[in-house]
């Protein structure tokens, strides 16, 4: 599965991100005067630490041992070719990027049997580099409509890459997305292959919380964005995960003024069901999610509201993180039936002299997950649920970032995060400290 190999050909998939304006098309000079190429550089180093019951497993020939402690440290690499358009009513482009990682700590017991933070071998060795195609997809536009076909990025409700590791996931298939009317964003997309975060190759689309014997042949999805002249945001979409689930999601938001206070409004909405041969089991369920952002000069502070309703996980494609909800951190308060309150304080320190350094601190309490009354059926998929009943944890950490503003050194971003994760005894996150450092090094070739 992890192998770099066959880029197994672009599948039909989701819609793609920005399209230009008219008016930035009429500034538009070709292929190649639009063409850029990038060298990103990522160190990325990980430290997680296990408490009470939570110990990280590693087989050596006397069995299996117990660890508390697993390091993940990593240099990434990535190259990307963003090409222009040729000039016609039918336009062309292109669209490259190789991905690479280096494993800078490569110790059997620091990696402690792996992680998607690491990649191991089946003898829990830890794979010293690997490489692939992490994008590679041909681009048409005709006005203000672009079609994408082959290995991409997309950010929707429904299918949405991860750039949380060392390098990001990608997706096989052919995505398509509208801006001709103002104000109006009409996406769709089919996705039949996904590329891991932590491994070469194409994988199949699989439930993230479910067993990864189950497989879907696609997700794909259709739906579109709304701004208002007003300032109101809407969001309408419905997806098909082959075989296992349907699913629609509504979403509606609004930025007001509060004298000298600015008031972020949003609300998020999820109805899933079980489709076609269900063969990740029976599945009915909700989520919803409100969060209230009032923002006061360089302070902002964010509450989250979210609920589950349901006897299962709410799942999403595996590598895709496809969950707008508002408490989503290192865990994502995902748990059957369960209602979380999230508490979230950012600060720019730009008003106090330090352009470009931000900090961000959170609290996150999950309650009352109980699956104890899952019935999946035959082909259920959750069925580690059913120990769950009264179920809670919390979560709290610390983000601090800094970007560079200027000089030789401008974009270089260092980003050092710590969380603490406790749980109950049927919980899935169960109980850990995380530290995290990240130097991301932008180069502009041209």
């Amino acid at each position: 599965m992890y192998r770099t190999g066959n880029l197994a050909l672009f599948t039909v998939g989701s819609l793609a991100a920005a399209v230009c304006s008219s008016q930035a098309q009429a500034q538009e000079q070709g292929f190649v005067q639009d063409s850029s190429l990038t060298l990103n550089t990522r160190q990325w180093y990980s430290h997680e630490v296990g408490h009470k019951d939570t110990f990280f497993k590693l087989q050596t020939p006397d069995g299996v041992r117990k660890l508390r402690d697993r390091t993940a440290w990593l240099q990434g690499i990535r190259l990307d070719f963003v090409s222009g358009f040729t000039q016609g009513p039918v336009k062309f482009g292109l669209d490259l990027s190789t991905f690479s990682a280096v494993a800078l700590e490569r110790s059997r017991e620091a990696a402690a049997g792996g992680s998607n933070r690491l990649l191991v071998n089946q003898d829990g060795d830890v794979v010293d580099d690997w490489s692939k195609l992490g994008i590679a997809a041909l681009k048409f536009k005709v006005a203000d409509t672009l079609l994408k076909v082959g290995r991409q990025q997309v950010r929707t409700p429904m299918m949405s890459y991860t750039d949380t590791r060392t390098l990001p996931s990608s997706f096989n298939g052919v995505t398509l997305e509208s801006r001709d009317i103002e104000g109006l964003t009409i996406k769709s997309g089919y996705f039949d292959k996904g590329s891991p975060r932590t491994g070469a190759g194409s994988q199949d689309l699989t439930p993230t919380y479910g067993s990864p014997l189950v497989t879907s042949d696609f997700n794909a999805y259709a739906g579109a964005d709304y701004l208002s002249s007003a300032g109101w945001r809407s969001s309408a979409y419905v997806s098909r995960f082959d075989d296992i689930w349907d699913r629609q999601y509504l979403g509606l938001g609004k930025k007001t003024n509060w004298g000298p206070v600015n008031v972020d409004v949003q609300l998020d909405a999820y109805n899933t069901r079980s489709s076609g041969r269900e063969i990740g089991g029976k599945i009915d369920q909700q989520a919803y999610g409100l969060s209230i952002t009032p923002q006061w000069r360089n302070h902002s502070l964010k509450i989250g509201l979210q609920k589950i309703k349901g006897d299962e996980y709410f799942d999403y494609p595996f590598e895709s993180n496809a969950i707008s909800l508002p408490n989503i951190m290192m865990s994502f308060f995902n748990g059957p039936n369960e209602h979380s309150i999230g508490a979230f304080y950012s600060n720019d320190l730009v008003a106090y002299g330090l352009p470009g350094l931000k900090t961000t601190l959170w609290y996150i309490k999950g309650m009352g997950i109980d699956g104890s009354h899952y019935d999946g059926g035959p082909n259920g998929i959750y069925n580690s649920v059913l120990k769950q009943q009264g179920e809670s944890h919390y979560e709290v950490g610390v983000n601090a970032s800094y970007t560079v503003q200027s000089g030789t050194f401008r974009n270089i971003s260092l980003i050092t995060s710590y969380s603490s994760h406790r749980a109950s005894d049927y919980q899935l996150e169960g109980n850990e400290d995380e530290l995290r450092l990240i130097v991301n090094v932008p180069i502009k070739v041209f």
